[in-house]
């Protein structure tokens, strides 16, 4: 099981993570940031494979990706 953590006050809403994502563990949230944008959510618990593409394509840095005690990638 894989922990998608999103930044909101470094993230920029480009949807490069949510556009890539293979498993489309996220999308965009229809709610707005404090900056007035929407930010990246999961779409459904679980369904992230643990690839990192979303870290990787991040221009912002504002994912990070982590796996659950136990479970390696």
């Amino acid at each position: 099981m894989h922990t998608i953590l999103i930044d909101e006050r470094w993230c920029k809403g480009c949807k490069l993570c949510a556009v890539n994502c293979p498993p489309k563990a996220l999308h965009m949230a229809e709610r707005f940031t404090k900056r007035g944008i929407h930010p990246p959510e999961l779409a459904l618990n679980g369904r992230c494979n643990g690839c990192r593409l979303c870290e990787l394509l991040c221009p912002d840095f504002a994912i990070t990706v982590t796996e659950e005690a136990g479970v390696h990638l």
